[in-house]
């Protein structure tokens, strides 16, 4: 046992001595970037070295060249190569320090883990590819708007791979994805970065920046930029100039369709319920017809798509033009009935509508409606006559009114008496004219003034009692298919008081009208001058009373202030409703006789 133990304690102090000690690595290679025409060092130090130092680039050895690569001191165990002057050429690789064996019984050969040496080398060229082809740095690249775009950066003979990035506006994208491939024959690095985008038509004219980051920049990064170009589908507005107010053969008007795309788009007009365009930018009308009215779409495309649709109204003002009156011409309608008068106009704005009726013989209009159609109902000869419509509109303040051809309106019928004095007063032995108008189509059978058994026709006359009665008949001086029938009494009495009817009749029935005479005294002479007597007498005292008042100062009046009465008197009557009273014709109005017709 004490002899083992003694072994044991003398190996070790051999050992602790250098004697039988076996050689290590104290430090081994490790990685190194280096700048071309720089010096570096690979560091390789062994404790108890015994072998020797070589030094092996990518497999194969490498020899000592003074100013090249010299080892620092072997003999004290420091194997670290130095390298000057850095050459890509020979000096990027993988690198292994190692030892020989002490002894080829010992087998204590050594060899150190790989170190890189990189040497830094910039890329040689940087460019963007677009669909397979390189774009010229600062050229045009043209992409489709909203369509998801990749272009490639790719940057040659690089040591190490760059990073590549992007930059759009303001804002840094990495790529999507980045390949880096070894170049053929050399050991540099091609490498690839991609990225997927869509873009705009606002984008258009702007950068996209390719950026590549390498140690071996020494003053920013290298980039190259291509300018963009978007295609994209038009799209369009319009602009209408035109007169304020857009009147018929007045005014006129252009419409313009401003289209936007690119490539620059076609521009095409059509108009609601035509199915030819027109391919212009402009439609202009001077002067502007009613048949250009309408609703105006405007459109474009190009190779990209096709545009919204806009749209814009022509409203063409016009006056207004009757397009239909019914009846056309004559219309008869017996007594009673009912019919209507039909107008229609075309017009912009739309018209409104009047009927007039005309009485011809005494230049008198009446009203009789506002609205295109007139319903004339339980129709009299009083609404016999000539009809017009009248159709308005009003186009920049200004009325446009047009009339159509006259309707004439014949009424046939039972006759009718329209107008006739109910009571009358007569002087004893004075003549009297009892008077009514009937209106009757066709023209009367029959017109007799009766009274008690008496039936006196038309144009005859007859004496009783002193008296004798004489029927007329004329016709009537404004009014169509009416008369003036009359009872002349001459030399009246007492038994004349009574009541006188008028029987009118045709061949579609009768018409009877009573008038009631009263004959009175006449007022005796001596009456009479009593009465002017005393007017006289009250005339005389009122202008003294007068006279006096005038004296004394105390009339009210004075002669300015009653001009100025009688002046307002005379203008409130000579004018109604901005109307000068002369001027106005007056229309009689229907009166109903008593009893009323009766029909056969």
């Amino acid at each position: 046992m004490c002899e083992k133990r003694l072994l044991w304690l003398i190996v070790s102090l051999l050992h602790i001595t250098g004697i039988f000690s076996e050689q290590i690595f104290e430090e081994e290679p490790s990685d190194v970037i280096v700048t071309p025409g720089h010096n570096t060092s690979l560091s390789c130090k062994i404790d108890n070295l015994q072998g020797q130092c070589r030094w092996q680039k990518d497999g194969k050895p490498v020899g000592m060249f003074t100013g090249k690569y010299e080892m620092r001191g072997e003999s004290t165990g420091d194997c670290t190569l130095n390298i000057f002057n850095v050459d890509l050429k020979f000096d990027d690789g993988v690198w292994e320090c190692q030892v020989t064996s002490s002894s080829f019984q010992t087998q204590d050969s050594l060899v150190s883990r790989q170190a890189r040496l990189t040497v830094r080398v910039p890329p040689e060229s940087i460019s963007i590819q677009y669909s397979g082809s390189s774009v010229v740095d600062g050229g045009m690249v043209t992409l489709v708007e909203e369509k998801k775009e990749t272009l490639v950066c790719v940057t040659r003979f690089s040591n190490p791979a760059p990073i590549i990035s992007w930059r759009f506006g303001d804002n840094i994208y990495p790529s999507d994805t980045q390949e880096n491939y070894t170049e053929s024959i050399t050991t540099k690095y091609r490498s690839e970065g991609t990225i997927s985008l869509s873009f705009q038509q606002k984008h258009q004219g702007k950068l996209l920046e390719c950026v590549v980051s390498h140690p071996a920049y020494l003053n920013g990064d290298g980039s190259a930029n291509v300018q963009l170009d978007i295609l994209y589908k038009p799209r369009v507005e319009i602009t209408q100039v035109s007169n304020s107010v857009l009147e018929e053969m007045k005014g006129s008007v252009a419409l313009t369709c401003l289209a936007q795309g690119n490539p620059p788009p076609r521009v095409k007009w059509m108009r609601y319920g035509e199915s030819s365009p027109q391919y212009v930018e402009t439609l202009e009308f001077n002067p502007v017809r009613r048949e250009n009215a309408g609703t105006y779409v405007c459109s474009a495309d190009n190779v990209i798509g096709n545009s919204n649709e806009e749209t814009t109204e022509v409203n063409v003002l016009y006056a207004p033009k009757i397009l239909r009156i019914s009846p056309s011409s004559t219309v008869n309608i017996m007594v009673g009935n009912t019919t209507t008068l039909t107008c229609r106009a075309d017009g912009n704005p739309e018209p409104k509508y009047q009927w007039f009726q005309l009485y011809p013989n005494s230049k008198a209009v009446k009203k009789r409606s506002m609205s295109p159609d007139l319903i004339l109902e339980n129709v009299s000869y009083e609404d016999e006559g000539e009809y017009v419509c009248e159709a308005v509109n009003s186009i920049g303040g200004e009325n446009r009114a047009v009339r159509s051809e006259v309707v004439r309106v014949e009424v046939e019928g039972v006759p009718m008496v329209t107008n006739i004095m109910k009571e009358a007063v007569a002087v004893s032995g004075r003549d009297v004219s009892l008077e009514a108008e009937f209106c009757s189509d066709p023209r009367p059978l029959k017109n007799t003034w009766e009274w008690e058994d008496v039936s006196l026709p038309s144009g005859t006359e007859i004496k009783r009692s002193g008296t004798t009665y004489k029927a007329e008949l004329r016709d009537h001086p404004d009014i169509k298919d009416c008369f003036i029938s009359r009872l002349i009494l001459n030399g009246v009495g007492q038994a004349d008081s009574r009541s006188y009817t008028l029987n009118v009749q045709n061949k579609h029935g009768v018409d009877l009208a009573p008038i009631r005479l009263a004959v009175r005294d006449p007022v005796s002479m001596a009456s009479v001058i009593g009465v002017v007597i005393a007017l006289l007498v009250i005339f005389v005292l009122v202008s003294v009373i007068l006279l006096v008042a005038y004296k004394k100062q105390k009339l009210c009046f004075k002669g300015s202030d009653i001009d100025s009465l009688e002046n307002s008197k005379i203008k409130k009557y000579s004018n109604y409703n901005g109307v000068d009273v002369e001027q106005i014709t007056p229309v009689k109005e229907k009166h109903s006789a008593l009893p009323p017709s009766t029909k056969v």
